[in-house]
């Protein structure tokens, strides 16, 4: 099993072989910030593309279990994008899921058996 690290440096990897209008490996500062709203939409996008596969679950158009490879696969998208964002950002993610969860006990603590 990969660790969210060993992810991440396959993602900057990749990332790092392709080429277009972005750098797609570079960090993210002040001064390319529009990086930063390029993986935010893309991200966004493909949050949108998994909860219309729902939609048609919800309504009946089609069952669970004949879209769950394609959720699976948008899912998966918004993961990339995420590790992009966690690297070209420069996030401490095992730190800042610890800060995260540390506070979500405490928030959550009624709720927690």
């Amino acid at each position: 099993m990969k660790t969210i690290n060993e992810f991440i440096k396959f993602q900057m990897d990749f990332d790092s072989r392709h080429s277009g209008k972005y750098d797609w490996s570079k960090k993210i500062d002040e001064a390319n910030i529009n990086i930063l709203e390029h993986l935010l939409l893309a991200t966004v996008g493909e949050v949108g593309e998994a909860a219309n596969i729902l939609k048609k679950v919800i309504r009946g158009d089609r069952s669970f279990e004949d879209s769950r490879g394609e959720l699976s696969e948008e899912i998966t998208d918004i993961f990339i994008y995420v590790l992009k964002l966690i690297y070209q950002m420069d996030i401490d993610i095992e730190s800042e899921y610890q800060k995260k969860m540390n506070t979500n006990e405490t928030r959550f603590e009624r709720y927690i058996k």
